[in-house]
């Protein structure tokens, strides 16, 4: 499964998903984990050619 960011407000809006899934009480599943990565990931690759 690949991950893109295709906007700034996608961007936005993917950041925002990555710390509600940092502050929730819960430990995270491996899914939540794997997916959180591929999320970060996303993000540093739109931050590096897009801002």
């Amino acid at each position: 499964m690949d991950y893109k960011i295709t906007s700034a407000k996608h961007y936005e809006e993917t950041m925002i998903a990555i710390f509600e899934m940092q502050e929730q009480e819960e430990p995270l599943s491996a899914a939540q984990i794997k997916e959180m990565e591929l999320m970060l990931k996303a993000a540093e690759k739109y931050e590096e050619e897009e801002l």
